[in-house]
């Protein structure tokens, strides 16, 4: 069991955002993990994380496997959320966010794993941070730059960034690329 925590753990952690327990059982490699002992693990990984201020939240409205499960704050640590928001909001871009950003300027309609693989790390925290600044908006499971974007950039259009085309091009390739080698 302890084994199967850590990896649930890490799937949890990884994905860093609401994911359905199929998926989880998916990418941990434990598709044929009965539903008792998952059930046993997430108690084990809540008391774990309890430890440390952390919650294991599922949404128990739907069918057992596509229940959503995420790794939270505690209710006593909302003030740390409150001030990381509060960051996120009126500080600067970081340099992750600008690379999200960038990608979804020259590639509108990116899904996050493309704008995860296009920059070769996680991220949904600089997603969430543009998403929260109104800079991106979800849409079908892509992400679109708002016209805030434009003005972020001082650009009157996409296709006034530097080398549009060419940079577009090249990150449609790399995509293709990668795809081709997960056949």
């Amino acid at each position: 069991m302890e084994n199967n925590l850590k990896k649930i753990s890490a799937v949890l952690f990884l994905h860093n955002d609401a994911i359905s327990i199929e998926k989880v059982k998916t990418i941990s490699g434990l598709e044929n993990i009965n539903k008792d002992e998952l059930e046993n693990i997430f108690i084990s990984l809540n008391e774990k994380l309890n430890e440390i201020g952390l919650i294991l939240l599922r949404n128990l409205s739907k069918s057992f496997d596509k229940q959503e499960v995420i790794i939270a704050i505690k209710k006593e640590m909302k003030e740390i959320a409150k001030n990381l928001k509060k960051d996120e909001l009126d500080g600067d871009l970081t340099p992750a966010a600008l690379q999200v950003m960038t990608i979804c300027a020259y590639i509108s309609g990116a899904t996050k794993n493309e704008i995860n693989l296009i920059r070769g790390v996680q991220s949904t925290q600089s997603i969430r941070s543009l998403t929260s600044r109104g800079l991106l908006k979800l849409d079908s499971g892509k992400y679109f730059p708002t016209i805030e974007v434009l003005q972020y950039m001082g650009i009157k259009s996409f296709s006034d960034l530097p080398d549009y085309e060419i940079i577009q091009k090249d990150f449609r390739q790399k995509l293709g690329e990668f795809l081709e080698e997960e056949k």
